[in-house]
This record gives C-alpha cells, structure tokens and sequence, in this order.
C-alpha cells in the first residue's frame, strides 16, 4: 500500500550516502507535500524571535506526527519552517491540525504561519519528482532526505502570490504542543562558533558537488561530521522552573486546564532529575542514559535538495570553510566557479527543540538550529546569492 511507503523504505546508517542515488525511491503519486512556514521570518529574527520561530518551526512536524502517531512521516526541519510529505488519508486530519497550530501561532507568539498542501501530481507537473531517503541516525529513529527538485518548486508554489494551495486558520483551538519542549538552555560552541550551513549545487554534477564538499569538510575539521554535532551531552544544561515554565505557558491555549497542570508537574519532575540530579526512579528511568543519547538522536545534518549542517567549529576552521565554498581552496566545485549558492551563518550557540514520546531509544528526536537565526539568516544569504544571479543575467 503507497501509504506505507515510507515505513517500508530501506534505511541506511551513514549520511555521507546522501548523494548515492540507490537510496532514493518516488514519493506515490497519491501523496501530499505540506510547507508549512512562518511569514516574515527574516524580521522576526532580526527583532529578538528567533526561539520562537524556531519553536513554531519544529511545532509544524510534531503536530504533524502526533496526529498520524507513527513514524510514517518524511519530513525536513528549516528553522523558520518545515516540509513533511503525508499519504492521502492523513491530508484532512494533518491539514486541520496545521490550521490549529496556525491560530495558536499568531494568538500566543505574534507569528503568522502559511501552510499550504500540495499535491505530487501538480508538483510533478513541474517536470521535478520528490526522492525520499530514510536515515537512520540511531537504533529506530529515521530522518528523511530528499532530492529530485520537487520541494524547491513547493517552496516556490507555497509562497506564489495567488495562493492557490494555502490553507486557513481554523477557529479550533490546539489544546497544546503535547511533547514539545525546549528545557534544555541554548548550547554553547565547544570550539567557539557555531556554523549554520547551507549549500546548493546548482548543475548536472550536483552530486559530485555535495561529496567533494563533504570530503574537503572532513579535511578541513580534521574529524568525522558526526563529532561536529553541537549538541554534546557535557555541553546540555537544564532551565531552571521559573524559566521553563515561562517559556511553555505559550504552548497551551489555556493555563486552566489538565493538560497546563500536566505540563507544570513534568517540568517540576524534570528539573530535579536533570538540574539537581534528584532522580526517585532510578530503577525505571536512567537520566544518563537519555542526556547521553541527545547527540545520536538529534537532526543536526539535513539535506533536501540543499545540504544543511549545524556545526561546532574553530574560528579557523570557519574561515577554511568560507575559503573552500566561495575561492576554490580545495576545489573547483565552489562558488565563484557557478558551481553552488551558499549560506554561512556563525553564532554562538546551538538552539535545541525536544520533540519527547519517551526518553527510551529511538522515543525522542532533537531538533537543532544554530543561534540568532542559524539556518534562517543562512537561507537569506543565500537567496542574495541567487538574486544577485539572475541580476547579472
């Protein structure tokens, strides 16, 4: 059945396969795109937002989720947005739940979210197909990864003026962002700064692109990817109750009912385990094992057509990496040779969005963004890159 097509899908362990075609299948010809993103973003950034686009942002995929309650869900998290492709039945049950988080969006965080659902049939209609990889990033946790130009012309399709597949807001309220958390304080750079990346290969040899730039990354970090993860368990340090409190009160449309009042009593339990150390059930429940799980559970590599990295790095490092993408230090495959667009943003800090069904393998997924806009300002960079292209032609 083609709604089971994304449970069904082979899985592979190591992203640098990213660019191997084999690992790619068609999304169904049946199925749905959904954009879904905050209007404006770039401004709310630049006034102080950035948490809260960034929480609405990953709202899109748990809400998303929650309503299917399987893993049945592609989908890539952008910062100020996201992408989830759904099967047909989930359209109607997805879309309103969308359309919720949309009212919610604008009553409790000032945000305008657009959602729009698309289907594959009028995407393809673009002479582009969607191409789904499944990622297995730890024992039963997927991301999905995408290519074949189909969510660039959703994209485009979702912010066109006529507006053709954009839903509204509902009059329903979202009760809450049941198992959205953000409890754990922004991440600090181990190694000083924070690189949000974004690449896009903009020819035939997009592939070849993305590999030599994953090869020369390795070179210039001299370690693995994966150890550039920001989110490092001796990095992750718990809120306080008064902080976290104030920052989930927006998640529910009321503070008079159950689920605020269930909300309250977990961040009362969890800031004893995860703060104090006060753990009373240490024979179910081992508070070492979820914090040193973060790192292997969270979404720190992407790619959707465009390769995107949230990474620890030196300030050295950062510079080697603006000379491999803009000057041909390594290579060819650079900008100025009309190869790729890129965006670099550099922070501080990594932002990380808790998505928690449990705290059991594969039952939590970590959604990580670099500090003060990350993929968000990097997306405006590169989109400069791209105008100032089509300018000079």
């Amino acid at each position: 059945m083609t709604k089971n097509f994304y449970l069904d899908l082979a899985s592979f362990q190591h992203f640098e396969e990213f660019t191997h075609e084999e690992n790619y299948q068609s999304l169904p010809e049946d199925w749905f795109v959904i954009v879904a993103d905050i209007k404006n973003s770039t401004q709310a950034i630049r006034d102080g937002y950035y948490k809260e686009v960034n929480l609405i942002g990953a709202a899109c995929i748990t809400q998303t989720m929650q309503t299917q309650a399987t893993q049945n869900i592609p989908f890539v998290f952008g910062g100020d947005g996201a992408t989830m492709c759904v099967p047909e039945d989930a359209v109607k049950p997805v879309a309103l739940q969308l359309s919720k988080l949309q009212k919610l969006s604008q009553e409790r965080f000032g945000l305008e979210l657009r959602v729009v659902v698309i289907p594959m049939q009028d995407i393809r209609a673009h002479d582009v197909d969607v191409h789904v990889a499944k990622l297995e990033i730890t024992e039963s946790k997927y991301i999905a990864l995408f290519r074949g130009g189909g969510l660039a012309v959703a994209d485009s399709l979702a912010k066109s003026e006529k507006g053709d597949y954009e839903i509204d807001a509902t009059s329903e309220n979202l009760d809450s962002l049941t198992g959205l958390s953000c409890r754990w304080s922004p991440v600090p750079a181990k190694k000083g700064q924070v690189v949000s990346l974004m690449v896009m290969a903009r020819d035939a040899k997009a592939m070849e692109v993305y590999q030599s730039l994953v090869n020369n990354l390795r070179e210039i970090l001299g370690r693995e990817i994966s150890e550039a993860n920001p989110a490092q368990d001796n990095l992750v340090n718990y809120k306080g109750i008064s902080e976290a409190v104030q920052d989930e009160a927006k998640y529910h449309s009321s503070w008079f009912s159950l689920s605020f009042l269930s909300r309250f009593l977990d961040i009362l339990l969890s800031v004893s385990v995860y703060r104090y150390g006060i753990n009373l059930a240490t024979i179910f429940f081992s508070a070492r094992d979820y914090k040193d799980s973060i790192s292997a559970h969270s979404d720190f590599r992407k790619f959707d057509d465009t390769l995107r990295l949230i990474l620890d790095c030196t300030e050295d490092e950062v510079g080697s990496l603006r000379k491999l993408l803009e000057l041909n230090f390594f290579t060819e495959l650079c900008y100025r040779d009309g190869f790729l667009y890129y965006g670099l943003h550099v922070s501080e800090e990594a932002l990380m969005t808790c998505f928690v069904e449990t705290t059991s393998q594969g039952g939590h997924l970590h959604f990580i963004d670099g500090g003060d806009g990350g993929l968000a300002m990097a997306s405006t960079q590169m989109k400069m890159q791209m105008k100032k292209e089509l300018k000079s032609q």
